[in-house]
């Protein structure tokens, strides 16, 4: 089962002052989307931050906010960011393993930097993503 909201603030503690905050739950909702979770994914897999293909769509919407109580101009929300990422990859066994500057194609307006993973936990997948042909 993907990671919850719920699940993401319990395991990370620090961040329990977003629990009720409909932008940071936007921003999660967002990120949790089978084409998001694809996307970052396959740039995991090419030891590529894997935030950097979805920069452009959080910080659109970010855009859209006129008075935001999720702010990723500052620094922790965007660390929020990166922890939300952790949380929604970890169930397919991807786990951090560096910091890299995001691509120049990727780079955002406020993210400039992004953690790369590996899938290094199979054995722990909860989750998988499947690629298949079919007939239409």
């Amino acid at each position: 089962m993907k990671t919850s909201y719920a699940a993401f603030i319990q395991a990370n503690p620090n961040c329990s002052k977003y629990e009720s905050d409909p932008v940071a739950q936007s921003i999660f909702a967002l990120l949790s989307q089978d084409e998001a979770i694809i996307t970052m994914a396959a740039a995991a897999d090419q030891n590529k931050p894997a935030l950097g293909p979805c920069v452009q769509m959080v910080e659109n919407y970010a855009a859209t906010l006129t008075t935001p109580s999720f702010d990723i101009k500052n620094d922790f929300e965007r660390t929020v960011v990166g922890r939300m990422v952790k949380a929604i990859l970890g169930p397919f066994g991807y786990r951090v393993t560096t910091q890299k500057d995001l691509p120049k194609q990727w780079k955002g307006r406020y993210f400039s930097s992004a953690s790369c993973y590996a899938l290094s936990a199979p054995d722990e997948a909860v989750m998988r993503i499947v690629k298949k042909v079919e007939a239409v």
